[in-house]
């Protein structure tokens, strides 16, 4: 343990962690503040899924160049360059044009795409190997920590004030963080940096790694079919439980946070646990199971649901679909081939950010062919439970 509560460890780990947490902050504003923003900027609430789209396959492609990008410029600066995209992305987004939220979501793309791959680079550097899955799981509480203030502080910000005030807090604390960062360079920078040009053979070749790499590829799959469910129920969630379940949008803002605080407290416990006391594949295999039953019950929600038990079950569906990604983006930095693993977890979001990506699209579209959410989350249900037969198979 001592090991593990090193400076050198702790310090990047708190950085990444922070850093992580304001830019997901950004692209979970998007479904959270839909209610009360949707109708000044132009758009129907279930639209805006399709913005969801946008922030993630443009992270998709942008993902793809983290290995360049991190070998030229170091971390922290990816990192604050990261930070400012959001800025300037969400305060396009508190503009309330059509026009400016589609850019605000293509801005926030760009900021999410090199977000874990740059960070993975840097804790696959220093942490001690049987702290690894605990550590990648710790850093990935930023992104769950990201749903649970953007679910917790904007709709209730946005009732009392304004939703555009509401939004400006992510960019005040972006620039906080940008200013962070610049004294505490020394603990994220790997010592020797390799300048590798951007280029599309640069990024053919990330693609390559993943897809001629047997067990990268097979992560990818499941990756991408997990992470289509995670953020296809996390961007209707809030409008489900508004339309459906008449919750108000500071009730269902409630219930999001809940979605991202049992999230946060399954990854630390999984991370404990993870490599050195249970296989960390059959980890993931259980959090397929889970996710699938919990996106299965959500359809049985309705006013008549004592509040308790709709926590309850979302609880146990925020722990799975958000308690997985620490643990896999661990296992994919330990089968990256040494001095890759930007360049292996890069090439592994592409597929992830695809499924991502088109998560609140095909949601949207089942939504609307089927006029019900009873298909959207039936379906997602059903994803996550191939999901997890392919998990079984690999270990068989």
């Amino acid at each position: 343990m001592d090991d593990l509560l090193k400076r050198t460890v702790l310090a990047p780990l708190i950085l990444i962690l922070a850093s992580q947490t304001v830019i997901t902050m950004s692209s979970y504003a998007l479904p959270v503040i839909a209610p009360l923003a949707a109708k000044d900027m132009g758009l129907a609430p279930a639209s805006i899924g399709g913005l969801m789209t946008v922030v993630y396959l443009c992270a998709m492609v942008i993902g793809l160049g983290s290995g360049s990008l991190v070998g030229r410029l170091g971390a922290t600066r990816v990192f604050q360059l990261l930070l400012l995209f959001t800025c300037f992305g969400i305060a396009a987004l508190a503009a309330g044009h059509p026009v400016l939220a589609f850019l605000g979501a293509l801005l926030i793309g760009v900021a999410t795409g090199p977000m874990n791959p740059c960070g993975s680079s840097v804790l696959a550097r220093i942490s001690p190997p049987q702290w690894q899955p605990l550590v990648f799981s710790l850093k990935q509480c930023g992104t769950p920590s990201g749903g649970m203030l953007a679910g917790a502080l904007l709709p209730a910000l946005a009732l009392l004030y304004d939703w555009r005030l509401a939004l400006m807090i992510i960019p005040a604390v972006g620039v906080v963080m940008i200013i962070v960062l610049t004294f505490n360079r020394p603990y994220l920078d790997a010592p020797e940096r390799r300048a590798v040009p951007l280029s599309l053979a640069g990024t053919l070749r990330t693609l390559k790694l993943v897809i001629s790499h047997a067990e990268l590829r097979r992560y990818a799959i499941t990756g991408m079919s997990f992470a289509t469910c995670q953020i296809g129920i996390a961007s209707y969630l809030v409008v489900f439980l508004w339309e459906k379940v008449a919750m108000s949008p500071a009730q269902a803002g409630a219930v999001f946070a809940a979605f991202h605080v049992s999230g946060i407290v399954a990854r630390i416990i999984l991370g404990f646990f993870a490599g050195r006391m249970i296989s960390t594949r059959a980890l993931l295999t259980l959090l397929g199971l889970i996710m699938a039953f919990g996106t299965a019950t959500i359809i049985l929600f309705t006013q008549q649901w004592p509040t308790w038990s709709i926590y309850g079950v979302i609880c146990a569906l925020g722990a799975s679909a958000n308690g997985w990604v620490g643990l896999f983006l661990s296992e994919v930095a330990r089968l990256a081939p040494e001095g890759e693993t930007a360049a292996a977890t890069g090439g592994v979001q592409f597929f992830m950010y695809f499924g991502i990506g088109g998560g609140p699209a095909i949601f949207l579209a089942i939504l609307k062919t089927t006029d019900g959410y009873d298909g959207p989350f039936l379906t997602f249900a059903a994803i996550a439970l191939l999901a997890s037969g392919l998990l079984l198979t690999q270990r068989r």
